[in-house]
Formats: structure tokens, C-alpha cells, sequence
């Protein structure tokens, strides 16, 4: 196997540079999170990128064992003790699997006022400015600092290598 070219990106920047070399006839692969791929791909519903392999996440160190999306609120409470409607700090990160979840709390009669950060999503609960957030969670340290807890895992996330056919 010819390694001839070794590009390194931030993970959330992956599938779009394996999607651009793929239209340039190139053979490329990348390694990136399961979560980054996921909202790449419903960001980008007709990609022609997909999941060649699942490399499991483990490590002890992690709350979850891995990276996890989960929904944030005030801790000693829950989600049906606080208020139906609510103001809700997001990682753009994840702006579309946030979107998913939330139209399914939006069934059970919620309303968001939803705003996008691209970092210090937790810091918008303990300055007042959201009431629950949504945002990866790995070691569990900053959320218990900050007076948070997990309400609800949205999403698991392992290693994934992508790829796909050039035009």
C-alpha cells in the first residue's frame, strides 16, 4: 500500500476534503468521529461519501466510554421539571443532529429558542444565557463543574473511516 500523501485536518473538516478529492479522481479515505460524519452527512444529504468501517471508542476515562452528544440541563432536575419553553445553547457542530432531537421534544410539546456557539456551549448555562444545552460530553468533568447533568444521550460517537466511488 502507497501512502503517498498524508493530509491532516481538523475532524470536522474530513468528509468534505475526502467528498472534494473523491470529484478529483482521487482514492482517499479519512479517519474522523462518528458524530463530525454524521452531521456532515445530514448536512450534505447526497453525499457520495459513506462509512467503510466502525472503529469502537473505548476508553474507561470517558463518562460514556466515548465521545457522547447529550442534552444538558441544571443538575438535581429534569426535563419535565423545567419549564416547555426554553432557551437551548448548541454546538454548530452539531446544529443538525441537535435538529433532529429537538423536533422530537417539540412532539411532546417543548419550544426552543435555540442559539449557536462555536465553543463554551456549557459556559451559556452558568452565565444564564441558555437553560439547557446540547453539546459532546467526554470525561464529565466541565459539566459537573458547571452545575450540569445529563438528561439525554443523543448520540454515541467511535472512530469511523470514510470514503466512497470518484465520479
Amino acid at each position: 500500500m502507497d501512502l503517498s500523501e498524508i493530509l491532516k485536518v481538523r475532524g470536522e473538516d474530513v468528509p468534505f476534503w475526502v467528498e472534494k478529492l473523491l470529484d478529483k479522481d482521487k482514492n482517499v479515505i479519512g479517519i474522523t468521529g462518528q458524530d463530525l460524519y454524521k452531521e456532515y452527512s445530514l448536512r450534505n444529504y447526497k453525499t457520495k461519501t459513506n462509512v467503510l468501517e466502525v472503529i469502537n471508542w473505548n476508553d474507561p476515562k470517558a463518562m460514556f466510554t466515548k465521545p457522547t452528544l447529550c442534552l444538558l440541563g441544571p443538575k438535581g432536575k429534569s426535563l419535565d421539571r423545567l419549564p416547555n419553553n426554553l432557551r437551548i445553547c448548541i454546538s454548530d457542530k452539531y446544529k443538525f443532529i441537535a435538529k433532529k432531537y429537538l423536533n422530537l421534544l417539540e412532539t411532546q410539546g417543548y419550544t426552543f429558542e435555540k442559539f449557536y456557539v462555536k465553543g463554551s456551549v456549557e459556559e451559556s448555562f452558568s452565565m444564564g444565557l441558555s437553560d439547557i444545552v446540547i453539546d459532546i460530553v467526554y470525561t464529565g468533568k466541565s459539566i459537573n463543574q458547571l452545575g450540569l447533568e445529563v438528561y439525554d444521550k443523543i448520540f454515541y460517537s467511535n472512530f469511523v473511516i470514510i470514503g466512497g466511488r470518484s465520479r
